[in-house]
């Protein structure tokens, strides 16, 4: 993190961001949620258009599942859709070196921009606990604790 910072200090923007996500896994749970969630307040919405979600892992799976998968992700608001439509776009990693560069060539036109975070602590001059993944983070924690609650409460009647 303070890498980005220090960079961005010095006029450095990003001209992309590659997201990975496991195409062999069963289905996005609760921590690839939270972690998708974090990674978009961490970003902003004005840098999506230039991140490249990577699905990977696809020799662990069938093709007709993974494009199953693939298909869902992409089509669903609560995983990659919101984000799509932002302009981030989805790719495959194979395991070869010519998706890998795949990848690289969907990034390098790109105009760099600077993340959320980064304007947040060095524009905004905020400190790390008023950010948007701050924020998220504090949602996702009072959840958590309203859920734990709820299941004392159950536990205490039974």
């Amino acid at each position: 993190m303070l890498t980005l910072i220090r960079r961005y200090e010095h006029g450095k923007k990003l001209a992309g961001i590659i997201y990975m996500h496991r195409i062999s896994d069963f289905r996005m749970g609760g921590i690839s949620t939270r972690n998708f969630k974090m990674f978009r307040e961490l970003c902003g919405d004005n840098t999506l258009k230039n991140v490249v979600i990577v699905t990977n892992m696809w020799g662990e799976v069938s093709r007709d599942i993974g494009e199953a998968r693939e298909a869902e992700l992409a089509n669903d608001d609560l995983f990659f859709k919101p984000v799509i439509d932002k302009g981030a776009r989805l790719s495959r990693h194979d395991n070869t070196l010519g998706s890998g560069h795949g990848i690289l060539q969907l990034l390098i036109p790109n105009n760099p921009e600077a993340l959320r975070i980064q304007r947040e602590l060095v524009d905004e001059h905020m400190d790390i606990s008023q950010t948007a993944a701050a924020e998220e983070l504090n949602r996702e924690l009072m959840e958590q604790a309203r859920r734990h609650k709820a299941e004392l409460l159950q536990l205490e009647e039974e």
